[in-house]
Parts: structure tokens; C-alpha cells; sequence
């Protein structure tokens, strides 16, 4: 009987031991929640008052934004398209002097035929490359 009371003291003591143990962590644990939530708090503080000031300059930065690249516009694409409808004017003139209304069709028509790049170009007088602009522009299959 002696070894059963001491069976049962022993049990009753690590059971005391654990619970204490328990209640140590637990506080423990309890202590750094409550840090990480005052943490947390302070921290979605500031991302108001951030989001607050990002708004307010968000606003300033879109105008800015939008001035350079209007700047932007104007210094490269204006002078691009103005490029373009000169080589337009350019490529208009050629065909008027050229006449090359009359002979595309041909052209295209002889590469269809199976006729080369330069026998066509030796037949109208013109370049290689003239005859492989006026293929390319009007794509033959």
C-alpha cells in the first residue's frame, strides 16, 4: 500500500508540475500576443496615414505623369508621323512619275508565272529592289 501512495503522490506531483508549467507558458504565450497586437495596430496606423499621403501625391504625380508624357508625344511621335506622311507624299510622287500603275500588275503577274526578281526587273527597266518593293507592298502569294 506504502508504494501505491507513493505511485499516486508521484503522479499527483507531475501532474502539478505540468499544470504549472501550462500556466507559465500560457502567460508566456499571452504576453506575446498581446505585444504582437499592439504591433499590429501601430502598424495599421501607419498605413493609413501612408495610404492618406499616397493618395494626396498620387494626384500631383498623375498631372506630372501626364505632362511628360503629352512632352513625350509631341517630341517623338508628332515628328514620326510627319515622317511618315512625308514618305507617303514621296511614295505618291514616285508612282505618278513612274507611272507604275501600269506595270504592278504585270510585275506581280510575271512573279506569279514563276519569273525572277532581276528578269523582271531587266524587262520594265527598273532595280531589283524596285521590283521587290512593288512585291512587297503588294504582298503576291
Amino acid at each position: 500500500m506504502g508504494a501505491d501512495i507513493l505511485m499516486f503522490a508521484a503522479l499527483l506531483a507531475a501532474m502539478f508540475l505540468l499544470v504549472i508549467f501550462i500556466i507559465v507558458r500560457d502567460k508566456n504565450v499571452i504576453s506575446r500576443l498581446v505585444i504582437l497586437e499592439k504591433v499590429i495596430e501601430d502598424l495599421n496606423q501607419e498605413n493609413h496615414k501612408l495610404n492618406k499621403v499616397v493618395k494626396k501625391q498620387n494626384l500631383d504625380i498623375d498631372g506630372g505623369i501626364q505632362k511628360i508624357v503629352e512632352d513625350e508625344v509631341q517630341n517623338r511621335v508628332v515628328p514620326l508621323k510627319q515622317s511618315l506622311q512625308e514618305v507617303k507624299k514621296i511614295t505618291e510622287e514616285f508612282r505618278e512619275q513612274h507611272n507604275t500603275g501600269d506595270y504592278e500588275k504585270k510585275v506581280i503577274d510575271l512573279y506569279k508565272e514563276g519569273k525572277s526578281e532581276s528578269a523582271i526587273a531587266q524587262i520594265f527597266g527598273l532595280t531589283i529592289s524596285q521590283v521587290e518593293l512593288i512585291l512587297s507592298l503588294n504582298d503576291p502569294q
